[in-house]
């Protein structure tokens, strides 16, 4: 299948994990309003940091092995098999603690009715396989499974919930997605392995397991530990602010993270393969790509932060405005990373160059949350991350501009920024002469900034991958 239609699936099975919520938030953070909304989202960042240790290294692991193997059945059985034996040990090592945890922690006591629903979803992650997929660059299937799963959850979202009280309902609802997508990943597999425990070893996938999942431990420290940070040295209201201000942040970013997802597997084939003119003309690709997305959508919602924000959650909700102009420029910032990390290091088997970046991060982020989220709440967290993911960026780029045929666009981003610094100022002036409904003045503005970037892309960027995108809408 083509880079093109499994981009096409990939943002389409991204992105609905994030489009779909967001149908139902406006609706939500009006109904249970900003505690309930940092009630939810504080609990789930407890669990999602479980799951976070149960996986460690298993999806870049998964990934990886089965891109390699993915012609050979017995083989990938083999493979599927030991990485699902080794999640299934790590999950319930990280039960145990989490069970633990339930009862000893005092400021967790209140909230175990949630966190026992949030066991379920910890043991369903196992079955989720999406690694597996992924490798399999079969995005098709899964796509189409993930939208059925949503519009039931849309549809439940607008049933169940009626009033404030009804936060454990929304959170089981929530977690009950993540039940479904399993257990329909897991009879779907049968296509394409058979079961046998023959032969299968964890042995091959400890190294990567332990590495990889290091960095992904040590790089939540500046994204999930942000929400369990905050929610433990402020309130739920700050908790509720900041996940408000990130929730539409993942959205815009989801895009550019199906992309990199359909490229690592394909880039770590050519690799393997030894391809190395087309590995980077990829590479090339990659970050053009992010540029030409990324500019446009960051001036934007820095300057509309708060008319996108009251539009989708209406009032109670105004302590999500600075954070969330703050973490704007993460869409550039983390979409460079992951060109970097996923598309040229990981591929090459710099998984300890990445750990060791990630470590950067996150000890300038251990210092930042303990000096300023305090004081600053939602606002500090913000800056923690948005501090944190510039540190590892920084590092991660001198490293693959030293060891690799790489060189930072310079050109590229120079360019791109002389382009939209009029834009943004014209933005502003917009803003603050027009005195209507937030919805007038993002539809009137999104136009403008759309037209603007057709035509500064096609005429004077001459970006290829805007031309290609334009010539394929006749635009």
């Amino acid at each position: 299948m083509s880079i093109k239609r499994n981009f096409a699936y990939s943002f389409i099975l991204t992105a609905s994990g994030y489009v779909f919520p967001l149908l139902t938030y406006p609706y939500v953070s009006r109904i249970l309003g900003v505690s309930g909304i940092g009630i939810c989202d504080f609990v789930d960042s407890i669990i999602n940091y479980f799951i976070l240790f149960s996986m460690m290294g298993i999806a870049t692991c998964g990934i990886r092995e089965i891109a390699v193997h993915k012609d050979d059945r017995e083989r990938r059985s083999k493979i599927f098999y030991s990485i699902l034996l080794l999640n299934i040990i790590s999950t319930a090592i990280a039960l145990v603690i989490l069970l633990t945890a339930m009862y000893t922690v005092p400021a967790l006591a209140q909230y175990r009715k949630l966190l026992y629903i949030g066991v379920l979803k910890l043991i369903a992650n196992i079955f989720l396989i999406e690694w597996f997929y992924t490798g399999m660059e079969n995005f098709a299937y899964i796509t189409k499974r993930t939208i059925a799963v949503k519009l039931i959850y849309v549809v439940a979202i607008f049933v169940f919930i009626r009033k404030p009280e009804d936060y454990s309902t929304y959170y089981i609802l929530t977690v009950a997605t993540i039940v479904l997508n399993a257990g329909w990943n897991m009879i779907y597999t049968r296509k394409f392995v058979t079961f046998s425990l023959k032969d299968i070893s964890i042995k091959p996938l400890l190294a990567t397991f332990f590495s990889m999942g290091l960095y992904k431990i040590i790089t939540s420290i500046y994204t999930t530990m942000n929400v369990t940070w905050l929610g433990f040295v402020t309130d739920t209201d700050q908790v509720g602010y900041y996940t408000s201000a990130t929730k539409l942040y993942t959205i815009i970013i989801s895009v550019f993270t199906a992309f990199t997802g359909v490229m690592l597997p394909r880039l770590s084939a050519l690799h393997a393969l030894g391809n190395e003119e087309e590995f980077w003309k990829k590479i090339r690709l990659s970050v053009e790509a992010l540029a030409c997305f990324s500019f446009p959508v960051t001036v934007f919602s820095i300057i509309f932060a708060p008319n996108i924000l009251h539009f989708l959650l209406g009032n109670g909700f105004e302590g999500a405005y600075l954070p969330f102009r703050i973490i704007a420029p993460l869409v550039f910032i983390i979409g460079y990373e992951q060109i970097l990390v996923l598309q040229i290091l990981i591929p090459r088997n710099y998984d300890r160059i990445v750990l060791r970046n990630s470590v950067i991060g996150a000890s300038l982020a251990v210092l930042a949350n303990f000096l300023i989220v305090k004081m600053y709440g939602a606002t500090g967290s913000a800056i923690v991350w948005l501090s944190s993911e510039l540190a590892v960026l920084t590092a991660t780029l001198l490293f693959v501009c030293r060891k690799t045929r790489y060189a930072l666009p310079l050109r590229t981003i120079g360019r791109y920024m002389i382009c939209y610094a009029p834009l943004a100022l014209v933005l502003y002036l917009m803003r603050r002469t027009m005195a209507t409904s937030d919805l007038i003045i993002l539809l009137t503005t999104g136009s403008v900034v759309l037209l603007f970037t057709i035509v500064i892309q096609k005429y004077y960027i001459k970006s290829p991958v805007a031309i290609g995108l334009i010539e394929k809408l006749r635009i």
